[in-house]
């Protein structure tokens, strides 16, 4: 019987979780060789995936990518931090950061399958949208 990308993800939460740092890393090696060793390497991305959601949910982390068409300042990050904890009832917000002058102006904010669009491209494409209906 294989074994998926979710009991792998399980499985190596429950040996890392809580554990000291050098332990974690003798485990996650041992744990790479026996998925090496069942010849299932592929499900590494399915893997980690799973297990950052796994970690997230109990940690109560959310992790959002932050489009801008220019570097954001300290309080307007700290304002989209406060509203994506609110938004996500966690405690604590995760972030990475992108520059793309196409957006013009504003940001994009991506947290998983949810986009929240304030850019002013994304603003024009709406208008437009609005206008050929």
């Amino acid at each position: 019987m294989k074994i998926t990308a979710n009991q792998y993800a399980k499985t190596l939460f429950e040996l890392i979780d809580n554990k000291p740092s050098q332990d974690v890393e003798k485990i996650i090696y041992n744990f790479v060789r026996v998925v090496k060793k069942n010849k299932q390497i592929k499900l590494f991305p399915g893997i980690l995936e799973r297990l950052s959601f796994i970690w997230n949910n109990k940690y109560k982390i959310a992790e959002a990518k932050i489009i801008s068409a220019e570097e954001l300042n300290e309080k307007d990050e700290k304002k989209i931090k406060d509203y994506l904890k609110e938004k996500y009832k966690v405690e604590k917000v995760v972030i990475s950061k992108e520059i793309d002058k196409n957006i013009i102006g504003g940001f994009i904010i991506k947290t998983g399958d949810d986009i929240v669009d304030q850019s002013i491209s994304g603003k024009i494409k709406k208008l437009r949208e609005n206008l050929i209906k």
